[in-house]
């Protein structure tokens, strides 16, 4: 058993590591038109494996492209157009939406809910995704898409070891069983001092005081710690352990997106707030 879970750790840690050397070469090196391509393949990929999860019975193909087609404008409105973008894609999709229903009768509540679903993944995996770019174009971008990493990684390690050592007390059982109260404290203070650690090395020059950015790492580190919540109750309502099998030793693309999702749009938002 111990073998057994050993070699599952092993796995995870190898498959982090092949996912984090590209990403960092590219968050490093590529230009912003190569990070809107990367956004887009992970927004694609991350709303399959949720539209796979949710839709039932299954979307046909047609149903699927037509999803992934503006799933798709969310990124590239952003890197083009900026936040304007992304509400002038949010509200055209909508729109489509609805067209789309209106030219395809019959107009029964199934084929409602099924849109609803839809639109509810357009909100929940394209749109907050796209904020990376919206992050990456502000001064210092690359640092601050660092920092968002830098927080999220940081808790998750925390999280993981300080409730495998610690944790005692179940955070929220009925959701996901092996989180514990203990973790999340830990996940919230290894946050905290990394994310402080890092802004004071590389964004201090931007407006950001130690004070600040404790506490944007500490919300932002809740923020990612309720998503992750918020992905596990998607699995749970499912009847699904991980949503795909993509990644060897962590699921799917989502799994591994869940607590980034609103974490890029939280730091955006704050940063817009500093002199």
């Amino acid at each position: 058993m111990i073998g057994a879970q050993w070699g599952s750790h092993a796995k995870r840690w190898v498959t982090g590591l092949g996912l984090a050397i590209p990403l960092v070469a590219l968050l490093v090196f590529g230009p912003l038109w190569l990070w809107a391509l990367a956004v887009t393949a992970a927004v694609a990929v991350g709303l399959w494996e949720y539209e796979t999860m949710i839709q039932q019975p299954p979307l046909s193909r047609a149903e699927l492209v037509f999803s992934l087609s503006f799933a798709a404008l969310f990124p590239l409105a952003a890197w083009l157009f900026g936040p304007t973008g992304i509400l002038a894609v949010a509200l055209g999709s909508l729109f489509a939406l609805w067209l789309k229903l209106l030219a395809r009768p019959p107009l029964v509540k199934e084929v409602f809910h099924r849109a609803v679903v839809t639109l509810s993944g357009w909100l929940y995996v394209a749109m907050p995704l796209s904020f990376v770019l919206l992050l990456g174009s502000l001064e210092n971008g690359r640092a601050w898409v660092f920092y968002v990493l830098v927080v999220i990684v940081s808790g998750d390690v925390g999280a993981y070891y300080t409730g495998k050592t610690l944790g005692r007390r179940k955070l929220y059982e009925a959701v996901s069983p092996n989180k514990t109260v203990e973790g999340a404290l830990g996940g919230l203070a290894a946050s905290a001092l990394a994310g402080t650690l890092f802004g004071l090395i590389f964004l201090q020059d931007g407006g950001a005081s130690p004070a600040w950015l404790l506490g944007v790492s500490i919300i932002t580190e809740a923020v990612g710690q309720a998503g992750d919540l918020i992905e596990s109750l998607f699995k749970r309502m499912a009847g699904c352990k991980d949503s795909s099998a993509l990644l060897p030793g962590h699921g799917g693309l989502l799994d591994r997106l869940d607590s980034l999702l609103f974490a890029f749009s939280t730091v955006w938002f704050c940063v817009q707030g500093l002199p």
